[in-house]
């Protein structure tokens, strides 16, 4: 049996359990914490079941295997997507209960201030989406699209990823009573990545409320 077949249907077959058990908790529950991200997730995850065997089909009759590939990076993005939605909804349900979170203002605004925490848990999602996206925006333009279209999205990629990432980093910063232009630090050879990891991912935020806004982890208390 084709291993990649047989990797689906197991892949499937948790899939739709999955999204029944979401289904049914979004309509269960009338104040679920991060219900549009757990939507998100669903949608994304059903249109990797009726995809992939789409991709799957069409593979066998590509000659050219830099073009399976490509198919398969496709279905890799959507699935890697689906995961993050997912993270994102875990992520409000843990934060619910320790800290007041806008995932609009924590992913876009530059303004107030994350534990240790948030930075983690974002990092890991965001980290292994961006690795992701340069394998494919890297595949498609070695093969397959257009140039001018793989570089508009790749321009569009790097301006969101990067404005999200200054966000982030700029509110760790905000927690420990420094600026956001702290992340400036990178620039300097090997010493600033060391020590710009070692402060946001290590160093304890300010307690009580400082210059750029009340501490996270105790608004919630109050």
């Amino acid at each position: 049996m084709d291993i990649i077949k047989l990797l689906f249907d197991l892949t499937r077959d948790t899939a739709i359990v999955s999204i029944i058990l979401a289904v049914v908790l979004v309509y269960s529950a009338k104040n679920l914490a991060g219900k549009k991200w757990l939507l998100a997730s669903v949608i994304i995850t059903s249109v990797m079941i009726v995809a992939f065997p789409i991709i799957h089909l069409i593979s066998q009759y590509l000659d050219n295997t830099r073009e399976v590939y490509q198919w398969y990076q496709v279905f890799h993005v959507l699935s890697l997507f689906g995961t993050a939605c997912f993270e994102l909804f875990l992520f409000i349900i843990w934060s619910n209960s320790r800290m007041k979170i806008d995932v609009k203002d924590l992913l876009f605004s530059f303004n107030g201030r994350i534990p240790r925490s948030v930075f983690w848990i974002l990092a890991s999602i965001i980290f292994p989406l961006n690795a992701v996206m340069c394998d494919v925006l890297y595949t498609l333009a070695v093969d397959g699209l257009p140039k001018l279209i793989v570089l508009i999205i790749s321009i569009c990629w790097l301006i969101l990823g990067t404005w999200i990432s200054l966000a982030i980093y700029a509110k760790r910063w905000h927690d420990c009573s420094k600026s956001g232009w702290m992340t400036l630090i990178l620039f300097i050879p090997v010493i600033g990545a060391f020590w710009f990891l070692g402060y946001l991912g290590f160093a304890r935020g300010t307690q009580g409320s400082n210059t750029y806004g009340d501490n996270p982890l105790e608004i919630k208390s109050n």
